[in-house]
């Protein structure tokens, strides 16, 4: 079976898992969602975290315990893999959709402001598609190479938001509706446990168990710090009604920065590398995505596979802007409950390995 998964280290386990939960908890945002109410997102981005990995770690010990070392121990060839298998695939595509619609939002609107969707996504098709061919080797190592300078313009562009940040703009952070602060955590979980997710896809790669743990575990810790910090610099630089607003608030961060500090004009070379990453997080969900299915149903060679996850998620994303009203409705709606794709499905997960350790301490 040529999944294309390599050996890889610790080191780039973590860079991948931080990248991602950074990409996910800042750029696969709904403004208009998030920011509705107030300004709390920073809050439930800490919280989700939190939550996230301690669906890691059941998990992981789960998989543990059935001697394996990937998502597709605890699947195996059961008869109704198809109803695990399909919903998680189908949660790893709507993460890799959501960071690529708010880059094609914010490089039509601010960058190539008379350029249509359809001509960005003609240089966006062939990127995601070569990153995920090349496999998980090329997607690790380059998410190591890119994130120090990534890692850099982040702490740059939150050391001055805070210089010019304002406190007040926090308020209110609304603690009246229990039912809104539930759905905000459960969105947030959701894009904080992909990288985790897709991590457990391609565990064989990492070689050992605990290399597979102690990756999620540290990349998801700092990935999840880093996302919050974003978020709360975000919040004190725009109040939450003008976020409300905002196609790309991060981009727009960027230029506020800007504007207090003539000296820099490096916004957009900013943008352009925080994007570059959201494309490699991207490639790494369609990868992990086409990995399951792979192993669950068969498939012998993921090259084909990877085609027409990256051809259907491009697609996808050109459905929001060009397509009826009823489709942009629906795309909508899944992008807010995706969670229930990524999260529903590990209960029956553990619950059949718990049902198989109680049969063999039977049988023993």
């Amino acid at each position: 079976m040529n999944l294309r998964l390599g050996a890889f280290g610790r080191q780039e386990s973590v860079s991948l898992v931080l990248l991602g939960t950074f990409v996910s908890g800042c750029f696969a945002i709904d403004p208009n969602a998030v920011f509705r109410d107030g300004n709390r997102i920073w809050l439930v981005q800490g919280i989700a975290t939190v939550l996230a990995l301690l669906l890691f770690e059941l998990l992981t010990g789960a998989i543990r315990r059935r001697g394996g070392n990937t998502l597709y121990t605890l699947i195996g060839d059961t008869r109704w893999k198809a109803i695990l298998t399909v919903p998680l695939s189908l949660a790893l595509l709507l993460a890799a959709m959501q960071p690529m619609e708010q880059y094609l939002c914010a490089i039509t609107q601010y960058v190539f402001v008379e350029t249509k969707q359809t001509v960005i996504c003609l240089y966006l098709l062939p990127c995601l598609t070569l990153l995920v061919l090349l496999g998980a080797e090329a997607l690790v190592r380059t998410a190591r190479l890119l994130l120090p300078i990534l890692l850099l313009s982040v702490l740059v562009t939150l050391v001055l938001v805070a210089v010019q940040g304002r406190t007040y703009r926090l308020y209110p952070i609304p603690l009246s509706d229990p039912l809104a602060w539930c759905g905000q955590i459960a969105g947030a979980t959701y894009r904080a446990f992909m990288p985790l997710l897709a991590l457990l896809c391609i565990g064989d790669g990492t070689q050992t168990p605990k290399a597979l743990k102690s990756a999620g575990r540290l990349g998801g810790l700092l990935g999840g710090g880093l996302s919050v910090a974003a978020l709360f610099g975000l919040s004190i630089t725009f109040s939450y009604v003008q976020l409300y607003r905002m196609p790309s608030p991060f981009y727009r961060m960027l230029v506020e920065v800007r504007a207090e500090n003539p000296t820099l004009r490096l916004d957009r070379a900013t943008f352009f590398l925080w994007m570059t990453g959201a494309i490699l997080v991207s490639a790494f969900y369609l990868y992990a995505a086409c990995v399951l299915f792979a192993q669950s149903f068969g498939v012998r060679d993921i090259r084909p596979l990877g085609m027409s996850a990256c051809a259907l998620a491009v697609t996808l994303i050109l459905v929001l802007y060009y397509d009826s009203e009823t489709t942009q409705t629906v795309l909508k709606t899944l992008y807010r409950d995706a969670w229930l794709l990524a999260l529903l499905p590990v209960p029956f997960l553990l619950i059949r390995t718990r049902k198989e350790r109680v049969v063999c301490g039977v049988s023993s």
